[in-house]
């Protein structure tokens, strides 16, 4: 698990910008998706994006699927938005649960 971790933080440092981009996308589409009625500022939309960013990632490289994406590098920032909106959405869904966003 740690080696994952380790992995994970490795394949976002190179681009921090690009990174920070998908998770603010992620973080506002999921926000978005499970309360649509409320809002939310832009330091949410951004901290809940990294958060699921991050299990996104996490996720893809402990069950070894970044292998498979290695073989179409053409869809990776694809996989990138999927993988971070996923991650996103259960991140929202739990905050929401807990307290209403």
């Amino acid at each position: 698990m740690g080696e994952a971790l380790e992995k994970v933080a490795t394949y976002l440092q190179p681009n921090p910008i690009l990174a920070l981009g998908i998770a603010f996308a992620a973080g506002f589409a999921a926000i978005k998706t499970v309360a649509r009625d409320r809002k939310a500022g832009f330091i949410l939309f951004l901290l809940i994006g990294v958060i699921g960013l991050f299990l996104g990632e996490f996720v893809l490289i402990y069950f070894g699927l970044d292998e498979y994406l290695e073989t179409i590098s053409q869809f990776r920032l694809l996989f990138d938005f999927i993988a971070a909106y996923i991650g996103s959405f259960g991140v929202a869904a739990i905050i929401h649960f807990i307290r209403p966003i």
